[in-house]
């Protein structure tokens, strides 16, 4: 009877010990998948609402650059900070300028209306104003209610304030402890008195955080208990919460967090775009992704609990855990029975023996079952001939097919011949190479379309060669590409909108430079990545355009050589512009060669194999439309005068294969009139 008990045991615990092992790892793919689907969500809810806020800082801050570029208001205020003028007439000067800001201010929101009612003997500080101040910072005309200005415009304006644009401040709380975020505007002489590069004034705008920045926090498409968003701001030598936190609204603006921990505020701040797993404010562990505000100091920080995340894959490890936990207890319990019951009637001994191990066996078998059974991703095993010999629940359900009724039937009887003909010769090559292989298709299941990777792995089935096919669901993720994608070329549209607006001899420019480089290297068979990648190149070539005065580029006589060094420095304002944006292939290495040739004669002297091939295309491409589109100070040229410039240089200016795969595009793909 001890040798029965011991041998039972020592079966059980290894039965115990690989159940819990398959278990494991069971739940940990559970997990992994969650994390995936929360990172692909917590980014898309990231994305989202960093938009908004950008969106809501860029139409805060367009009223105030109308004002600050209004003549009238810098000659207004030029003349006051002069002491030429009479009394009366800077009197009227400040009325005018003082009727402006208040009608201003009435109609793009900088008056604090839900206090306008308040007794006026008492002291009223507004929670949202517009005022305009001398270079002295003496207030000249502003919206009632004003407060002293506050330590964080104070030193906004102590830094380099970027002539002609707008300046956000960092967020604090008034008197009122009112969370509230000013745009700093500084305003310049006007160039008939040789002042434009003179601050002579500045604009103030004060917005109440609470009632606009917050509430776009607060948008979610998703709905979970413990899901927020906050922006975070440096503070001294730490961070702080710049707007309310849902479990501990008090610590806005006051929780000093050390930026050089690992809290979840932390790695936000200072890794913003990463995907993190760390402990928040509470103490909690947490999931979380962050991004950065343009043009602000500020991040944006969204995050959810990973327990609340994770819920459901961790309460089922724990009655998975459970349920093998009472389940060998059990058998153990019948064993002892079946060994106490054997010593007294040995002539039944064997047949108890072995009906306990077939129970157990039957146990362990469920347990497995249960485990395949509920693995989210499909899996197949098929042998030599393309006849099933296993396929798990979750295939099963999507062909409506019992797995047992399965085994034995050719791959085409259950998925049909269009999936048959697809995945058949990826099988057939796997027996043949008897490799691992990876394969991604889309594939029609239940009506719906879906996009598998397929992982295809050579294995004995029994005594029998077969493969194994898994099927990771990756719709999702690629759906969030596309998002990501279409997102990039909304934006590149809008900045080649700008540079036509701001050089509309150069309209629609970037457009056709991109079509036809896309076309040339169609012609030269480059690979897709690297042909996206010439087409980001050469739809933002122009940005740095927007830098360059229109003047100079409207101009129809001759430019001075001070005028052309400002447009050749077109290229390094491109490099400000995108140096902080990763992008997939060299996309700003290929812009910053725009100008370059083969024979060193570029603006940077680069020649030779040092030019990239995607710059060679768009070099001989830009310089090709630009003949071809008019300007202010000429007409167009025809297409072949222009193609016979580029032939005349090539070798020595222009690649040979760029200037042949150019001359087939324009003899047979595109007509360069319509574009």
């Amino acid at each position: 009877m001890k040798r029965i008990l011991t041998t039972g045991v020592i079966s059980l615990t290894l039965i115990f010990l690989i159940c819990m092992l398959l278990i494991n790892r069971f739940t940990e793919n559970q997990q992994a998948q969650s994390v995936q689907h929360w990172q692909t969500t917590l980014s898309a809810l990231a994305d989202n609402q960093s938009l908004s806020v950008t969106r809501w800082m860029f139409a805060t801050e367009a009223p105030l650059k109308e004002i600050t570029d209004n003549n009238s208001v810098r000659l207004y205020l030029q003349r006051l900070n002069g002491k030429s003028s009479a009394e009366q007439e800077k009197t009227a000067q400040i009325d005018y300028l003082r009727n402006l800001i208040i009608a201003a201010a009435n109609r793009e929101g900088y008056t604090d209306k839900a206090r306008s009612s308040i007794n006026a003997n008492l002291r009223i500080i507004a929670n949202t104003s517009l005022a305009l101040y001398d270079a002295d910072l003496k207030l000249v005309a502003g919206t009632p209610g004003l407060a002293p200005i506050s330590q964080a415009i104070k030193d906004t304006l102590q830094s380099n304030l970027t002539i002609g644009s707008v300046s956000p401040t960092h967020i604090w709380k008034n008197e009122n402890q009112v969370g509230q975020i000013a745009f700093v505007s500084a305003i310049t002489g006007l160039p008939q008195f040789g002042a434009e590069d003179e601050i002579i004034g500045y604009l103030i705008g004060i917005k109440n955080a609470e009632n606009e920045l917050y509430s776009l926090l607060r948008n979610f498409s998703v709905e979970l208990q413990s899901l927020e968003s906050a922006l975070l701001q440096k503070k001294d030598d730490g961070l702080v919460y710049a707007s309310p936190l849902r479990q501990d609204r008090d610590s806005t603006l006051n929780k000093l967090i050390p930026t050089n921990g690992q809290t979840a505020a932390a790695l936000a701040f200072n890794t913003p775009g990463q995907f993190i797993q760390a402990i928040d404010y509470r103490n909690i562990e947490v999931l979380a992704v962050s991004r950065n505000i343009a043009s602000t100091d500020l991040k944006l920080i969204i995050k959810v609990d990973r327990r609340d995340a994770l819920g459901q894959s961790l309460d089922e490890q724990a009655d998975l855990q459970m349920m093998l936990i009472l389940g060998t207890l059990a058998l153990l319990a019948m064993l002892v029975a079946a060994g106490w019951y054997g010593h007294l009637l040995k002539e039944q001994k064997s047949n108890e023996v072995l009906r306990a191990t077939t129970l157990a066996l039957k146990e362990k078998t469920s347990l497995l079952d249960a485990i395949n059974n509920n693995v989210t991703d499909m899996v197949m095993i098929v042998d030599q001939n393309i006849n099933l010999a296993f396929i798990n629940h979750a295939l099963a359900s999507q062909v409506a097919i019992d797995p047992e009724d399965s085994e034995g039937k050719n791959l085409n009887s259950v998925l049909g011949s269009h999936y048959a003909e697809q995945l058949s010769p990826l099988i057939k090559a796997c027996f043949a190479n008897q490799k691992e292989s990876t394969s991604k298709k889309s594939l029609e299941l239940k009506g719906k379309v879906s996009t598998f990777v397929i992982n295809l792995v050579p294995m004995l089935y029994g005594e029998t060669s077969a493969v194994m096919l898994h099927f990771h669901d990756i719709t999702l993720i690629e759906e969030h590409q596309k998002q990501q994608t279409q997102l990039l070329r909304q934006i590149m549209q809008s900045l080649m909108n700008a540079i036509d607006l701001h050089d509309p001899y150069s309209a629609n420019h970037s457009q056709k430079t991109a079509k036809i480089a896309v076309a040339v290297a169609d012609a030269m068979a480059f690979k897709e990545s690297d042909r996206d990648a010439l087409e980001i190149a050469a739809n933002l070539c122009n940005l740095g355009k927007l830098s360059i005065p229109q003047a100079l580029l409207t101009k129809t006589e001759p430019l001075t050589a001070e005028e052309r060094a400002v447009v050749k420095n077109e290229v390094q304002h491109t490099r400000e512009i995108l140096q902080n944006i990763e992008f997939d292939g060299p996309v700003l290495e290929t812009i910053l060669q725009k100008h370059e040739y083969l024979d060193g004669s570029g603006s940077q002297g680069i020649s030779g194999d040092a030019l990239l091939l995607n710059a060679r295309i768009l070099t001989a491409v830009n310089d090709f439309v630009a003949m071809i589109s008019p300007r202010a100070y000429r007409e167009s040229l025809p297409v072949e005068t222009a193609l016979a410039t580029l032939l005349k240089d090539a070798g020595k200016r222009y690649d040979r294969q760029v200037v042949a795969s150019l001359f087939h595009v324009a003899e047979n793909k595109i007509n360069f009139d319509t574009l």
